[in-house]
């Protein structure tokens, strides 16, 4: 492929043995599809199935966690955009790819250049999101499963990396993410930015950062448009079965595990503990429930109106 029809614009040797450890700030090519317009988006929002948009609000204090979920209702994409810019929400077009075919071939096409550029680092289980958000919100500290990269379109924002590590990432936390007892928002202290990676991004600019890395995001004052993509790996697969299995273990039998770490033998036993747990359910009435609370409506405070709350399954 010529290097002007490659995604990432600017890719180093030292990328490769970077790549999945460290956090990485390269600059991409995605604004050059013409997908990621505000038109672009109006028209994709109105044809987005409901049960695949998330929305929140939130407060503006950092160490709190005050997000409340929402609805777009009838709303077409431009009002949805407009009370957006307007207000303060974050919304997240889910698994893009399965309902767009050209923002499939998109997502097909940024893990073919990542896996040629990275040839020991198999990737599969991909997936993209399509970020709307408003001038001057925030996004809570929280970690993610999957490995994740954002890439920034429209607008700036300022995120936040932390180690991966205790005590910004203790044991407990992550278990209590994989099993779907949180929706991925962990505990944050305001020291804990005196050891954070601080990235300012601009549209052109992509960041990935090491697996289940803590971080929290800064809108600047301007609306912003990104997009998130996760994919897997042996070693993320490894690493979410054994923190399933421990938390199984931890929350069935009192049993806390010696190791977390996504090699050994302890990995093929764990693997199948996880397995036999996940086909029980066992921990399906403990798994978090959103509810919806607010509408869009762009004649309302910060974009929103009350709404009797309703709970909400996405996917």
């Amino acid at each position: 492929m010529a290097n002007e029809n490659k995604i990432i614009a600017d890719w180093k040797n030292k990328h490769r043995s970077l790549f999945g450890t460290h956090t990485i700030k390269l600059t991409h090519r995605l604004r050059e599809t013409g997908m990621f317009t505000r038109s672009a988006i109006a028209a994709l929002i109105d044809r987005y199935p409901r049960d695949e948009i998330n929305l929140n609000t939130m407060g503006e204090d950092a160490t709190t966690n005050e997000w409340r979920a929402g609805l777009i209702g009838d709303h077409s994409g431009v009002e949805v955009i407009e009370a957006i810019e307007n207000g303060r929400m974050w919304l997240n077009l889910l698994r893009l790819m399965n309902t767009d075919k050209e923002y499939a071939e998109l997502l097909n096409s940024i893990f073919e250049e990542f896996d040629a550029l990275v040839p020991d680092i198999k990737t599969f289980k991909h997936s993209m999101g399509l970020l709307v958000s408003s001038p001057n919100v925030q996004v809570y500290y929280h970690c993610d499963v999957p490995g994740q990269m954002l890439w920034q379109l429209e607008g700036q924002k300022r995120i936040y990396i932390y180690p991966n590590t205790d005590p910004f990432l203790p044991r407990n936390a992550i278990e209590t993410v994989i099993l779907g007892e949180t929706e991925e928002e962990i505990a944050y202290e305001a020291w804990f930015d005196d050891h954070a990676e601080i990235y300012d991004l601009e549209p052109g600019d992509m960041l990935h950062w090491p697996l289940n890395g803590p971080h929290r995001v800064e809108n600047k004052d301007s609306l912003n448009i990104s997009v998130t993509t996760e994919h897997w790996t042996n070693d993320i697969r490894n690493s979410y079965a054994v923190n399933y299995a421990n938390g199984f273990l931890k929350r069935q039998f009192g049993y806390n595990a010696s190791s977390s770490s996504p090699h050994g033998m302890h990995v093929y036993p764990k693997a199948a503990i996880a397995l036999a747990a996940k086909k029980t359910g066992w921990n399906k009435a403990k798994k978090f429930k959103t509810i919806a609370e607010f509408e869009i409506d762009p004649s309302g405070k910060n974009g929103i109106a009350e709404i009797t709350p309703k709970p909400l399954s996405y996917g």
